[in-house]
Order: structure tokens, then C-alpha cells, then sequence
């Protein structure tokens, strides 16, 4: 089951969510998740960091000088223009224009995924590359232990790598608040959209193992 190639799709909040939820049905697995995900995500920040700064483009420095002069000593202090940067940057563009007020909710949690990878970088060097990759390999270890004994379906990222990827944090977010009382319009709508989902796939087992037998 593939995401729809119109790309107008890439800022439908509802499609986006409803294409990874339909792999995420299970609590104990979305539960890992939302432990699981954050973890990847900041041992990527690390690893990203680790690498050094990138050069500013001239059009960009104005605004970076700027943002460093007005931040917190203790913020501007670990702030540094990298590819974990660029990487926490650019995720969160895209969750502002699924949604603006989830991501801005967001941003402070995301934000502390970026500082506390600078910190380790720059407060614990000697072990902070180690404890990044160990962030990492145990954050997908979870994940794909949370889909083998508890989902029973193969992640989503070997259907759409890409969306997969990009979306699980804010997927993980929303579940977190719309447990919260977040548009639960939306929440309704979404278990609806699951739920044929998870239907036509498995319909399409089903189809595919009597083919198999009847061969």
C-alpha cells in the first residue's frame, strides 16, 4: 500500500496521517514509538552535528547573526549552523504547514532534541559520537520489535521510505495529543481513514495467500 503520488497529497495532514497510522494500529507498538522515535531522532541530530559546521550562505548570515544575538547566552552558546540544523529545520517546515498549531506546540520538544545533541557534542566530545549510534540502533531495534510481535505488519517505510521517515515524529506527536483533547474531529476522521486502510490490506493478504495456495 503506497501513498498517492499527487503532490498536493505531501501537505493533506489527513492522508499523510492516515498512510502511517494504518501501520501503527497496535498501542503497544505506537507506545513504542513514542519512546522509540525521539530516540532515533536525536541520535541522528548527534551524528548529523558530530560532522561540523557548514558555511553560511551570504544571504543567510544576516538572519543567523541576528537570531544568536537575541537567543539565551545558554541556547546561543550550543547553536551552530550544521547539518543537524538543517535537518531539524527543514522536518519542522514541513509538520507548520500540515499543521501550524501542533507543530509550534511541538517546536520546544524539537528544539531540545537540537541542544541537547549540541551539548553532548560539546560538553561529553570523547563519547558523545558512541552514545548518538547507540541512540540510534536502539531507537530502530524498537521499532522494527514493536512491528514484528506487536503490529504484526512490516513498517511503513518499506512501502514509503521517504514519508515514513520524514512523518513518524509528528505522527507520534499527534498521538500524544490528541490523547490530550487535540481536534478530535480530526482524530475521529483519521480512525475511520485506518480502518478502511487496514481493511484493503488485508484484503490484499488475504487475496495474495489464496493465489499462493491455488498455485
Amino acid at each position: 500500500m503506497a501513498l498517492s503520488a499527487n503532490p498536493r497529497d505531501l501537505v493533506n495532514l489527513r492522508k499523510q496521517l492516515a498512510f502511517y497510522g494504518a501501520y501503527h494500529t497496535n498501542p503497544v507498538n505506537v507506545g513504542i514509538h513514542i519512546v522509540g522515535v525521539p530516540t532515533i531522532i536525536f541520535g541522528a541530530q548527534v551524528m548529523l552535528a558530530s560532522r561540523g559546521p557548514l558555511e553560511v550562505p551570504a544571504w543567510l548570515a544576516p538572519v543567523l547573526d541576528s537570531l544568536q544575538a537575541h537567543a539565551p547566552a545558554a541556547l546561543a552558546k550550543y547553536a551552530h549552523f550544521d547539518a543537524a540544523a538543517v535537518f531539524a529545520s527543514a522536518y519542522w517546515v514541513y509538520y507548520f504547514l500540515l499543521d501550524s498549531v501542533a507543530a509550534t506546540a511541538l517546536l520546544p520538544l524539537w528544539a531540545g532534541l537540537y541542544f541537547g545533541a549540541q551539548y553532548l557534542l560539546a560538553e561529553h566530545a570523547h563519547v558523545a559520537l558512541k552514545y548518538g549510534l547507540y541512540a540510534f540502533a536502539a531507537g530502530w531495534i524498537s521499532q522494527f520489535y514493536g512491528h514484528g510481535v506487536h503490529e504484526g505488519r512490516a513498517p511503513a517505510l518499506l512501502d514509503n521510505l521517504l514519508g515514513a521517515v520524514v512523518l513518524a515524529p509528528f505522527f507520534v506527536w499527534l498521538e500524544v495529543i490528541f490523547h490530550l483533547g487535540y481536534r478530535p474531529e480530526l482524530q475521529k476522521h483519521l480512525k475511520n481513514d485506518v480502518g478502511k486502510l487496514v481493511h484493503e490490506f488485508r484484503k490484499e493478504k488475504a487475496s495474495k495467500q489464496r493465489s499462493v495456495k491455488a498455485q
